[in-house]
């Protein structure tokens, strides 16, 4: 039998979820062929950034187009209908996160369209959090809730059988206009069971990472699962609560693990991998010094993680350097204490995001911050302290991005509640990391792009172009001058010298030469700082 699994992607290339690699291999595993349909490439219109407004180079850029990774107008029903006839699948699954359920409803659609006797089940967030409307707008007949792993292997098994599939935990049917619901089973417990993730589904563009400049060939891994936080903007929360609060900490055994890691080594010829755990590091230590040596010895691959800057200890991140991570990226979300702490249910201080990036400056690891800016009570006095914070910790790479509100989150309903969200404004349906999803009295949505457009600026310049960089959040004639110019200095003394300041020695002259744009403005220009 055959299954036709489908990646209703948006967003970016070189990334191949674990889900679905897990969830392929578990197919071949039950002697299934498993193909892919994958939406990566199709431009579906979706804007970077709605401002003309330019902002600071951040990342060493690289030459996607070169290597192919370049969205394209492709039509997506004759290419899907082009999918059906080629694979011939008896079943079409779905992973479905909370920003694609359009397209993949439109994919489900055209499914149903062409052959109505295809079964069709959705999985991944979505689906989880809209199980009832999943079902009754969506065109699935099924979906599955929560950790679907031992539930599609369970389903699959009693689909080529020609068993019941309406009465398997975790999977919810729909007969008619009858909808079969079951119970979601406790977490699997041991993963080291699990078979390796398979690949093989994947287009050779999924393995191309871009990093520091240059284009790696990577593999995608979690070695740890779940997630003890509960952060108000993160789906974790309703996931402690589907399960009853037995959403528990799992990780692979090393010797397992360090098995899996060095065969996708070999197999892809790899050159990096990315680890997805949601925070690497919480771990024991002895742990973490046991998979330090054994990967040193045995992969050795260079890698990325994310991690939380309360799990950033000195001795972690010595075992890190050993075992050769490159990077680490940490969410400081806002610089506002009382936001980050009461709003958005952080645990970290304002120490212990000093600290943690101290320690990775140290230790040579390259360290990037995730601000999240336009959350609900955004102002510009909580912008300047999450600058603040940034330039407290002497970030590297200070990236930042806006919030949106998922579905399934506190800060959702906090959202709509205080007024700054409307669920029913269709161009703000869909996450868009560039564009702001809130509305403020006090900010508008052009204002809050040029914010974030400035933000490296106020990161890594020294505090005397601050005046500057304020007047070039308004694009008039003016504006546009002086962003020109400080994007000059910002190349110069931060750019060059991989995104630490150094002082050149032409300061005073580049002051000079921002004040001469200002002075040769017309008065009523010049009232606008």
């Amino acid at each position: 039998m055959k299954i036709l699994f489908v990646r209703p992607n948006k967003d970016t290339f070189g990334f191949k979820p674990i889900g679905l690699s897990l969830l392929s291999g578990i197919a071949r595993d039950c002697g299934f062929d498993a193909q892919l349909f994958d939406t990566t490439e199709i431009d579906f219109g979706f804007v970077d950034n709605t401002s003309s407004g330019e902002s600071a180079k951040l990342f060493r850029p690289v030459d996607l187009a070169s290597r192919g990774l370049v969205k394209k107008k492709i039509d997506l029903r004759s290419s899907f209908k082009k999918a059906l006839s080629d694979h011939s699948p008896d079943l079409l699954v779905f992973s479905v996160l909370s920003d694609e359920f359009l397209i993949a409803t439109e994919i489900s659609k055209i499914a149903k369209e062409a052959i109505p006797s295809l079964p069709i089940i959705w999985g991944g967030k979505y689906p989880t959090l809209n199980p009832e409307k999943t079902l009754k707008q969506c065109y699935a007949d099924f979906v599955c809730l929560g950790e679907g792993l031992d539930a599609f292997r369970e389903f699959i098994e009693a689909l080529k059988k020609g068993d019941n599939l309406y009465k398997i935990p975790n999977i919810w049917g729909k007969k008619g206009e009858e909808i079969i619901k079951n119970a979601v089973r406790p977490l699997r417990k041991d993963l080291d069971s699990l078979p390796f993730v398979d690949w093989k589904i994947f287009d050779k563009k999924s393995f191309l990472k871009p990093l520091d400049g240059k284009i790696y060939l990577s593999g995608d891994h979690m070695l740890n699962w779940g997630c003890p936080y509960h952060c108000t903007y993160c789906i974790n929360h309703f996931y402690h609560n589907m399960y009853k609060n037995k959403y528990f900490m799992r990780r692979y055994g090393i010797r397992r693990i360090i098995d899996e890691l060095k065969s996708l080594k070999k197999e892809y010829n790899l050159e990096l991998f990315k680890f997805h755990d949601e925070d690497f590091l919480m771990r024991p230590l002895e742990n973490l010094r046991e998979l330090s040596d054994t990967y040193r010895d045995e992969v050795n691959l260079p890698f990325v993680i994310e991690t939380n800057s309360r799990s950033v200890t000195k001795e972690k991140v010595e075992l890190l350097k050993n075992m050769n991570c490159v990077s680490a990226s940490l969410a400081i979300e806002t610089g506002d204490s009382k936001l980050r702490k009461i709003l958005l249910n952080r645990p970290d201080s304002e120490s212990d995001i000093i600290r943690a990036f101290s320690l990775l400056k140290d230790a040579g690891i390259r360290a990037v911050s995730f601000s999240m800016f336009g959350i609900p009570f955004e102002s510009r006095e909580t912008y300047s302290a999450t600058v603040e914070i940034n330039r407290k910790a002497n970030v590297q790479y200070p990236d930042i991005g806006f919030f949106y509100p998922f579905e399934g989150t506190e800060l959702r309903e906090i959202s709509i509640k205080e007024g700054f969200f409307d669920p029913e404004e269709k161009e703000k349906a869909v996450y868009q990391r560039n564009r702001p999803a809130l509305h403020f009295a006090d900010l508008s949505e052009g204002e809050l792009i040029e914010m974030r457009n400035v933000f490296v600026l106020y990161v890594k310049l020294p505090k005397c172009y601050w005046l500057f960089i304020r007047r070039s959040e308004n694009q008039d004639s003016l504006g546009v001058r002086l962003r020109k110019k400080l994007l000059e200095i910002y190349d110069k003394t931060i750019w060059k010298n991989d995104g630490w300041y150094k002082d050149d020695g032409l300061k005073d002259d580049y002051l000079n030469e921002l004040e001469e744009i200002m002075a040769a403005e017309t008065p009523a220009a010049a009232k606008k700082l």
